[in-house]
């Protein structure tokens, strides 16, 4: 787990914006005026999600607690903010020397890099409807698109989701619309800790539902659930490792079909007695 993933985890971004903003509830997520200088936010449009990211609509911002801490503090965004608000906050942090600065700033950077390419791929969406209307099939309208950064490739072949790891994109997923397989994700030593870790969708401070897709993680966070996706039905050692640390207990929603169901039973085992497996009741997107 990077510096930053440690604060996000440790620090409520709504608490911290909720000391600094004026803040309404609206559903499960929070809102109020954007605090950004240059951005005169009449009709508040500055939301907060349970992922541990904010969104403004209208100037269309995304960033973390660490990011907001910036902002409000006046600090360089990256790891002076982040180290201010872990001393804030009372967060103990490994001992950093030049090479863990150097690393943790490396991360840092790749993450926004791979943020960036997502709000461009979801700047493409509006150039291919075929890809616009095959978001819309699967229940994401515009404003999910947009919290989500849902995207399309440059030439409408591909849905592009970003992979979410709490509130930061670590890849790009390209799911095709045609053809076999449906997933292709980079390389492992291409995302920022070297290999493919969990997808997770919200914050995981508590009950996390454990399933296989990306979509299916995506859309009950958009219901206001944590959620966790596989990628497959294969758990890698990583990832079983970080299912083992989530604080509170797994839920496993399998696909509906024969081998959804043989890995969830496969799941179950490996995480016993953390892990419980709800019967399949929706079907595979």
């Amino acid at each position: 787990m990077s510096l930053f993933e440690r604060i996000r985890e440790r620090v409520d971004l709504v608490a911290v914006a909720d000391s600094h903003l004026d803040l309404v509830r609206s559903g499960n997520t929070m809102k109020g005026r954007c605090p950004y200088p240059d951005h005169e936010d009449n009709n508040p449009s500055f939301y907060l999600y349970p992922d541990s990211r904010f969104f403004c609509y209208g100037c269309r911002r995304h960033g973390d607690v660490v990011d907001l801490w910036a902002l409000v503090k006046g600090l360089r965004p990256g790891l002076e903010a982040a180290l201010d608000l872990a001393r804030e906050y009372g967060i103990t942090l490994p001992e950093l020397d030049a090479e863990a600065q150097k690393k943790a700033r490396r991360l840092r950077s790749l993450e926004a890099q791979y943020l960036v390419q997502a709000e461009e791929a979801h700047a493409d969406l509006s150039r291919h409807p075929v890809v616009l209307e095959w978001w819309e099939n699967r229940g994401f309208h515009e404003e999910l698109r947009e919290r989500f950064l849902l995207g399309s490739n440059s030439d409408g072949t591909e849905a592009i989701i970003p992979f979410w790891r709490r509130g930061s994109v670590q890849c790009l997923i390209r799911r095709k619309l045609e053809g076999e397989p449906k997933y292709v994700l980079p390389k492992t030593e291409e995302f920022p800790y070297g290999h493919r870790p969990l997808f997770i969708s919200g914050s995981a401070r508590e009950v996390v539902v454990l399933v296989e897709g990306y979509v299916d993680a995506l859309a009950l966070a958009a219901l206001g659930m944590d959620a966790a996706a596989i990628g497959g039905t294969g758990i890698s050692t990583h990832q079983r490792d970080e299912l083992w640390e989530l604080p509170g207990p797994i839920y496993i929603m399998p696909d509906d079909d024969e081998q959804g169901e043989k890995a969830a039973r496969r799941w179950v085992e490996d995480l016993y007695p953390k892990a419980l497996l709800c019967p399949p009741n929706y079907q595979k997107e």
